[in-house]
């Protein structure tokens, strides 16, 4: 009974490192957020990037940022854009964003630009009726899926 014992014992631990090792693997969390660059990588030369990004309170005819601001006001702005310029865009180019109200999501979206070689784009937001919800938000931009730039701005 002993030495069928000693098997029964060395039978469970080689299950249970194996459930262990498997389980690990298997039932790591999934991340939500698209991913992310290591520290220190940098991507290939012809990659499509952000170079810039800033918000303002409108755009000129060419789609470029003027009144650039960080702090809004809820009762008379009525419109927030996100100006981007970009490097090596084309068409397939996917620029998206996931919007933050003092942490809580907001909304997001995809984009795609319109021709290669663009180089400003912009998201507009719209407050819609009423006034715009104050408090501190965060607009995380990415680029094919890889998180970009943050921004962060206000609304008082």
């Amino acid at each position: 009974m002993d030495k069928k014992f000693s098997y029964i014992i060395v039978a469970l631990v080689i299950i249970g490192i194996g459930v262990f090792a498997f389980g690990r693997s298997y039932f790591r969390p999934i991340s939500t957020q698209p991913s992310q660059p290591s520290p220190g990588t940098q991507a290939p030369a012809n990659t499509p990037t952000i170079v810039k990004a800033v918000l303002s309170r409108s755009i000129d005819a060419k789609g470029n940022a003027t009144g650039v601001a960080a702090t809004f006001n809820a009762k008379t702005d009525k419109r927030v854009y996100a100006v981007l310029t970009l490097k090596n865009a084309t068409k397939n180019t996917k620029l998206s964003y996931a919007r933050y109200l003092n942490g809580k999501y907001v909304d997001s979206k995809v984009a795609l630009p319109t021709k290669d070689g663009i180089t400003t784009f912009y998201f507009a937001f719209e407050k819609g009726i009423g006034d715009y919800p104050k408090g501190n938000y965060a607009l995380n931009l990415y680029v094919n899926g890889r998180r970009s730039q943050s921004l962060t701005y206000v609304f008082k």
